[in-house]
């Protein structure tokens, strides 16, 4: 189906969409590669309401996972024949449409979720020129524009669903900012520390703008004045008008050290920007034009290096995420200070502990709502070799050896065990609880009689976290709630599917 065919056909993705709920990162370096980019929601990902997921998988197609956030579940997995290209990178969304941008295919995949279970569309793949390197896409006049780093230019992909033109812009692109009224995109430029400005209506370049070293990010204001380029290599944002396409006069504010992510917040007309090498947050306040720097380092957050930030639509409190602690940070607005650091996969027994077992966190959204807060977590290790397995009581007794070097799988992690005899074992599930010499993990399993098997696997999959906003705590999975003495029910997790490189809202 072509772009045309799929903004005529608005109305009745948009039914489909309310009734299956659609779909809803950047690197742990301080220099973006463009190899393997992982790129964080843009714009403002917390004002939407469903979770897209996409995924790595070696050299294999990836995959992209739609998760009805009203229902905490997963309602599609586009996966082999179904899936989307090769290391996919970036993901954006069209009038019920989604698009995902393939940097090792040199593609864009396009799809819409089924109508009913069990029945996905293939994608339609869209061939970019060779060597592109896609690593962004944006969306403006009824049109698709993808970052090509390679060459140097921008694919413009309209109703024809190909590539019709390719825009010359500075050298190697990384990101796209649309303004509101689609009027504008501006193009960041790694190579040459530039912006590019494009006309969509003409798909013309006419504007080169210097900014600071190897911007990396960017994001709009509500009202489409402003555009806030984020230099990563000089440590430091640059504002511009849009309205003459210039810097703002002494408007190049410091930020912390190594930035690599910036979220405006419409409500509050503020930018939140996460430095993992100076292990900050800075909050820009776009009406008094001053920045705050607040380090996350000792309490309640103990950061080491945040990568990623969401604030909720109501403008009551702002998560990071860091990859190397594990945990999100929560950050009230309204003093700008943190609150609270939520384990991703368990808690400490003492405050100051580190948060026990090992997410890596990638990604990280919330909902129009504000009810949740999603994170897309890449830790995975396996499979370990199951000597023997039983059940007694609902309660699953699983004996092996479950480290890898120093990872080790934790309570709170969720596994999947195949390869047992008896079938009734085979399937995914929340580690309730583990000793503490890592050789024996227990889960409940209701619904099947006491017996026991051997043989099979078990590995640890990479998933997505699910935080309840109410009180800041992970959703707990109240289908393996227990009152067995010793065992604590497991957080709620999604599987990716593959290994996430990228996760966003889409409406």
């Amino acid at each position: 189906m072509s772009l045309r065919g799929r903004f005529g056909a608005r109305a009745a993705a948009l039914a489909a969409v309310l009734v299956l709920i659609v779909f809803s990162g950047s690197c742990g370096d301080y220099f973006r590669p463009v190899a393997n980019p992982v790129f964080p929601p843009g714009g403002d990902p917390q004002r939407t309401r469903h979770a897209l997921v996409i995924s790595t998988n070696g050299s294999n197609p990836g995959t992209a996972l739609a998760i009805d956030v009203s229902g905490d579940t997963a309602v599609a997995l586009f996966s082999g024949v179904n899936g989307v290209g090769r290391n996919p990178v970036y993901a954006t969304y069209i009038s019920g449409f989604d698009y995902v941008v393939n940097h090792d295919d040199n593609s864009v995949s396009a799809f819409v979720l089924p109508v009913a279970p069990n029945s996905l569309n293939p994608p339609t793949l869209i061939t970019l020129p060779g060597g592109a390197n896609p690593v962004f896409a944006a969306v403006a006049q009824s049109k698709l524009f993808v970052a090509e780093s390679a060459r140097n230019a921008l694919a413009v992909i309209d109703s024809s669903d190909s590539v019709t033109q390719e825009i010359p812009v500075g050298s190697n692109p990384v990101a796209l900012v649309a303004t509101p009224d689609g009027t504008k995109l501006y193009c960041l430029n790694q190579g040459d520390n530039t912006v590019s400005v494009i006309f969509p209506s003409t798909n013309q370049n006419v504007a080169t703008i210097p900014v600071g070293a190897l911007p990396i990010w960017g994001a709009v204001s509500a009202d489409g004045v402003h555009v806030f380029v984020l230099n990563q290599g000089s440590s430091n944002m640059s504002v511009i008008n849009t309205v003459n396409d210039t810097v703002v006069p002494g408007a190049t504010f410091s930020v912390g050290a190594g930035p690599n992510y910036i979220t405006y917040q419409t409500s509050l007309n503020r930018a939140y920007i996460t430095s993992p090498a100076g292990n900050s947050l800075s909050i820009f306040d776009n009406t008094a034009g001053t920045v705050q720097t607040i380090s996350l380092a000792g309490a309640p957050c103990y950061g080491q290096h945040p990568i990623s930030v969401t604030a909720l639509a109501d403008g009551t409190r702002v998560y990071v995420t860091d990859d190397v602690t594990n945990s999100v940070c929560v950050l009230n607005t309204t003093s700008n200070t943190f609150t609270k650091r939520i384990c991703l996969v368990q808690e400490p027994s003492t405050p100051a502990a580190a948060c026990v077992g090992t997410a890596t966190p990638v990604s990280i959204a919330s909902d129009s709502d504000s009810f949740r807060v999603y994170t897309a977590n890449r830790y995975q290790t396996g499979p370990f070799g199951i000597s023997s397995i039983s059940r007694a009581s609902s309660v699953v007794t699983v004996t092996g050896s479950f480290c890898s070097g120093s990872a080790c799988i934790e309570a709170g992690h969720p596994l999947t065990i195949s390869g047992v005899s008896d079938f009734s074992y085979n399937g995914t599930f929340g580690v309730t609880s583990m000793n503490p010499s890592h050789t024996q993990l227990t889960y409940v399993q209701t619904g099947f009689g006491d017996s026991t098997s051997s043989g099979g696997t078990v590995a640890l999959l990479p998933y997505v976290s699910l935080i309840q906003t109410s009180d800041d705590t992970l959703l707990l999975n109240t289908t393996e709630a227990t009152t067995v003495p010793g065992l604590t029910t497991p957080p709620l997790t999604i599987s990716a599917g593959g290994t996430p490189s990228f996760m966003t809202m889409t409406p």
